[in-house]
């Protein structure tokens, strides 16, 4: 009898866990649109800012690249899951009480895998990415407003800040780091966004297995 009461609290805990496990990952996935959002926002910025330097033809104004530049400050931006409730899956041996194998593969490799890689190439992309900021701070140079710009519409914050001074050095379109930098930004973004897809892909898979498999012990 002991035996069977234990067993329904382990039961118990590994639902309450699941469950709690469902919106923490739900508001992981509303953090991981909004990098998405910003991070397609820097690309959008440096493809323009690489075609322009590419371009043979009339080049963009200053003020205008100065702005796309600007908004390349969100190539450092990463995402931070949130693994507090796994690892009480973990600690409590709610792992091992879950029903579908399925499920519980998709937790570990998601949690222990998945996020640790995309997350372990974080500090390698932005000293890779500071270090060519600084190398460009010979042919441009960008200050923008400290000030949230909001737009009155939605009263939400704006992407793009407003520029307050910028320095853009005449050999700017000659300079090949300035070339090599743009290309890199788009490569690296992309990179970091087929991780952050996958995640994504895991993160909606792992809810809707959670949710069967709670409605199952109900």
């Amino acid at each position: 009898m002991d035996s069977y009461r234990e067993t329904l609290s382990d039961i118990d805990l590994k639902n309450k866990l699941l469950k709690q496990l469902i919106v923490t990952i739900e508001e992981d996935i509303n953090q991981l649109q909004v990098v998405k959002e910003k991070l397609d926002f820097c690309l959008d910025a440096s493809e323009i800012l690489l075609t322009d330097h590419l371009s043979t033809s009339d080049k963009i104004k200053k003020d205008t690249l100065v702005k796309y530049y600007s908004d390349l400050r969100y190539m450092n931006l990463s995402f931070f899951p949130q693994y507090g409730v796994y690892n009480q899956l973990l600690s409590s041996n709610g792992l091992e009480n879950i029903e579908d194998e399925i499920l519980r593969d998709k937790l570990v490799y998601t949690y222990e895998n998945l996020m640790k890689r995309t997350a372990a190439a974080d500090p390698i992309l932005d000293e890779i990415r500071w270090k060519s900021f600084m190398s460009l701070s010979q042919q441009i140079v960008v200050i923008s407003s400290r000030e949230e710009p909001i737009d009155p519409d939605s009263n939400l914050p704006l992407f793009s800040h407003k520029v307050d001074q910028y320095f853009i050095s005449e050999n700017y379109y000659k300079s090949k780091e300035v070339l090599s930098f743009y290309n890199q930004v788009m490569v690296y973004i992309n990179q970091y966004k087929s991780g952050l897809a996958n995640i994504l892909i895991a993160f909606e898979d792992i809810v809707a297995l959670a949710q069967v498999e709670v409605g199952s012990n109900d």
